[in-house]
């Protein structure tokens, strides 16, 4: 059924007009008559109770008076043709438009007319409550004229701030632990930092994060109250009060600090997509990235190829190299799981991709760690990776990804006891993490070159708890737990992959040279599984 023809046509950018199907200007006369058709025209629904109309535009009138005044521009609005008198109802409650009947330009996706010209033009109705709608309504015109501009990316704008409570001898601690937070947050996502410790509430600039270290001293105990705000909602986006037993602790990136300091920023990483406008490129971009995260480091076959896709189309929104590098990670796993028939093109592909990541981010920690990661891995770069890695830890000694760089290339370079150390604060620090399985089965492989089956199985059924469907570690545990003559555990973790992996077998496991065990393999490990075969 074909729609029925539209009798007219409403403009409400610049003067509000009014025209017949041919043409004809049937525009209403009179402040209130126009402003009458355009409080329903901008309506959705073209819909409204008689009272709401009559306190838009006789507010200071009486009841009485206020429906007379509304019955007669109604009557005069039917006045002017046909075509008006078909479009505008009425009942004893309600006006509206037969929306069958109207067309009103559209605001939500303006062109460049509306940048030139203002909504309801000129229409001068002097009624407060007419004036507060028509100013939230040029407000909504003005936002959607910004939401459909390309956006320049400009970063996230992060106040770093510190209050003292008690004496003033600690001051600093709460400023460097608010700005190893902050620059935790601009390594994964565009950023800014500014100082705010000199800004009162009356004082405060625009911005999107505020981070707050504020110190409390009581009876010779320090403690840290760490808050980090949406500035512009004052939504909390993170919180954690922590006893401070040695200042020094935040001077010299503890442990116990850096894993707060990795919490913290992580939270708001994982939030920031929640609670910045999406229409900003950095914005969107750390959306696609963090769920490249979930999909990379689950180690699947599809998943990686998922997670280098939204990383790619994340890179294009924002030219940042945190995506190159991410994309190179995917590179390595790719490898290690041996994904790809072609592994010399993927190793090419992570050579290129190491290469513009730090082009486009040469200073940034996080990017210098998964690229040293992969140089150490799967590029043959040990001398390389150790410098690059030793460089991450410098810049940000809260840095799980660079701790578990310098473990690898401590492993390659054979100081066993130095890349256990680096493993193991690297997964301290990170134990707060979602992808905590990540620093797990890394500690895992670490273990096992390092001959400790034992610490090994525990880092492996701690990555299998974190991601019950992580192929790597249920691998290792197999052959561990055979090795270590747990056969049950180790038929019931057989079982497991059966369900979880596609083409499983004992026999492949053991025997296939392109299953990816090669630490295994290489360790001799396999051998005590061929009693289950």
């Amino acid at each position: 059924m074909a729609e029925p023809e539209k009798s007219i046509s409403i403009a409400v950018i610049g003067p509000l007009r009014v025209t017949a199907t041919d043409g004809r200007d049937i525009t209403p006369s009179g402040s209130k008559n126009q402003a009458l058709l355009a409080l329903l025209a901008l309506t959705p629904g073209m819909n409204r109770p008689r009272r709401w109309l009559e306190d838009k535009l006789w507010s200071t009138f009486g009841p009485e008076q206020a429906n007379a005044n509304l019955r007669q521009a109604l009557a005069k609005l039917r006045a002017l043709g046909p075509e008006m008198a078909l479009t505008v109802k009425a009942d004893r409650t309600a006006l509206w438009l037969d929306t069958d009947r109207v067309a009103v330009q559209d605001i939500t996706t303006p062109g460049p007319a509306q940048d030139e010209r203002e909504l309801l033009e000129g229409l001068d109705v002097r009624d407060p409550e007419f004036e507060d709608w028509l100013r939230a309504e040029r407000a909504r015109l003005q936002d959607a004229i910004k939401a459909s501009r390309p956006h320049a990316v400009r970063g996230v704008m992060i106040e770093c701030r510190t209050d003292i409570y008690g004496s003033d001898r600690n001051g600093i601690i709460g400023d460097i632990l608010a700005n190893q937070i902050g620059q935790t947050i601009a390594e994964n996502v565009r950023a800014w930092r500014r100082s705010g410790q000199h800004l009162g509430p009356s004082q405060r600039q625009e911005g999107d994060l505020q981070i707050g270290c504020d110190l409390v001293e009581t009876d010779g105990q320090t403690n840290i109250f760490i808050k980090i705000v949406h500035l512009p909602t004052g939504q909390i986006v993170y919180s954690r009060l922590h006893a401070l037993d040695h200042p020094g602790d935040v001077l010299n990136s503890a442990v116990p600090i850096a894993a707060i300091v990795f919490e913290a920023a992580d939270r708001v990483i994982g939030k920031l997509p929640l609670i910045v406008e999406n229409a900003r490129p950095e914005a969107r971009a750390t959306a696609l990235a963090r769920l490249a995260m979930y999909r990379m480091f689950s180690f699947e076959t599809e998943a990686l190829r998922e997670a280098d896709s939204l990383l790619s189309q994340a890179h294009d929104v924002d030219r940042n190299g945190i995506y190159l590098g991410w994309r190179s990670l995917v590179r390595m796993i790719q490898l290690i799981e041996l994904h790809d028939n072609n592994p010399q093109a993927l190793r090419e592909e992570a050579i290129s991709l190491n290469q513009r990541a730090m082009e486009e981010s040469f200073d940034n920690s996080l990017v210098q760690a998964l690229v040293a990661q992969v140089l150490v891995m799967e590029l043959s770069d040990p001398a390389g990776g150790m410098e690059m890695a030793r460089i991450a830890v410098e810049q940000n000694p809260s840095n799980g990804f660079a701790f578990t760089a310098m473990a690898m290339a401590q492993l390659r370079a054979g100081q066993p006891d130095l890349a256990i150390r680096y493993s193991t604060k690297a997964r301290q620090i990170a134990r707060f993490s979602p992808f905590r399985q990540w620093w797990e089965i890394n500690h895992c492989v670490v273990s096992i070159a390092c001959n400790k089956p034992s610490e090994a199985i525990a880092a492996a059924e701690a990555a299998a708890r974190a991601a019950p469907s992580l192929r790597p570690a249920h691998r290792h545990l197999l052959a561990l737990y055979a090795m270590d003559g747990q056969m049950d555990k180790a038929l019931a973790t057989a079982e497991k992959l059966s369900k979880i992996e596609p083409g499983f077998t004992l026999d492949r496991f053991v025997n296939d040279e392109t299953y990816p065990v090669r630490t295994l393999r290489a360790k001799g490990l396999l051998e005590p599984i061929r009693t289950l075969l």
